[in-house]
């Protein structure tokens, strides 16, 4: 997206990130999600520039995040979600890679449609492992939900992307906004980055249900997107699922968004290879190649 982004976002006044944490930090809050092309995500991003502020630290409002998503050997956090039982469970650790030492050991719970996140700061030298005081953390927070011994988890997962992050000028929304997404199986020696090419996903977390950002997207033709658990979609995309069939949708979706993009350089190669005939070959008629013949 480029300078095409930075473009759109020049019209956004900043916020900085303590008058974020003051006003809309939402540890407790509705998520919803929309996927969507890089191309409908520029149409959508000019419209709130009058509603939304944009996340500005040290000159920057584009961030690299570095995520590694914790969960027992068998998936139990992943078949959770697959299985739609009601109280679900996501660990990890978070690098905010543009910010140095800032890192976050990360418990998120959903229960009937509402997120509860637990966590607390660590060194980043620390990211991506379990350590004894992650593990403490962990257990006590899953104890005191689940009134139940804690399994054992290590890393399995591991994400990187863009994010730039939106807050309504009211203080009553926050978007997030991930592309440039890139996953890994940190399981198997051999495995490679999976790159999720032209997928935006833009997650709204509010307190309410009646939230300006919701009625721009869908004014733009994007429908809430089901089932999708960024996680799961990742344990999926890294071949490690037995069953997806509560992501079927949402991987169709998915797979159409990165499709376009295909289309998008055919449809480039074409117009460059025309450009290339029509300038070696002159143009001529049929009446002077009746008279060559």
């Amino acid at each position: 997206m480029g300078s095409a982004l930075l473009n759109r976002l020049s019209g956004f006044s900043a916020m900085s990130l303590t008058e974020l944490n003051a006003t809309a930090s939402y540890l407790k809050r509705i998520d919803r999600k929309f996927l969507m092309t890089e191309e409908k995500f520029l149409e959508i991003l000019g419209d709130l520039s009058n509603d939304f502020k944009a996340l500005e630290i040290w000159d920057k409002r584009v961030f690299l995040y570095d995520n590694v998503y914790m969960d027992t050997d068998d998936y139990l956090f992943y078949n959770q979600h697959q299985n739609r039982v009601p109280s679900r469970t996501k660990v990890r650790t978070r690098h905010y890679t543009d910010a140095g030492d800032l890192a976050f050991f990360e418990y998120k719970q959903k229960e009937d449609g509402v997120t509860k996140k637990f966590r607390y700061q660590f060194p980043a030298s620390e990211h991506g492992t379990m350590t004894k005081w992650k593990k403490r953390f962990f257990e006590w927070v899953f104890q005191s939900l689940y009134s139940d011994k804690a399994p054992e988890i290590s890393p399995a997962m591991r994400t990187k992307y863009n994010r730039l992050t939106l807050v309504s000028v009211t203080g009553e929304e926050r978007l997030t906004i991930d592309f440039n997404i890139s996953v890994k199986d940190l399981r198997n020696e051999k495995a490679k980055n999976i790159k999720l090419d032209n997928l935006v996903i833009i997650e709204s977390k509010s307190l309410s249900d009646n939230c300006k950002s919701l009625d721009i997207i869908k004014w733009y033709g994007v429908k809430q997107a089901g089932s999708c658990s960024k996680y799961s979609l990742w344990v999926i995309y890294s071949g490690l699922a037995e069953k997806w069939t509560k992501f079927e949708k949402t991987m169709k979706k998915i797979k159409k968004i990165r499709m376009e993009l295909v289309k998008q350089k055919r449809n480039s190669h074409a117009k460059s290879v025309e450009r290339q005939l029509s300038h070696h070959f002159k143009k001529t008629s049929l009446k002077k190649v009746s008279k060559t013949v």
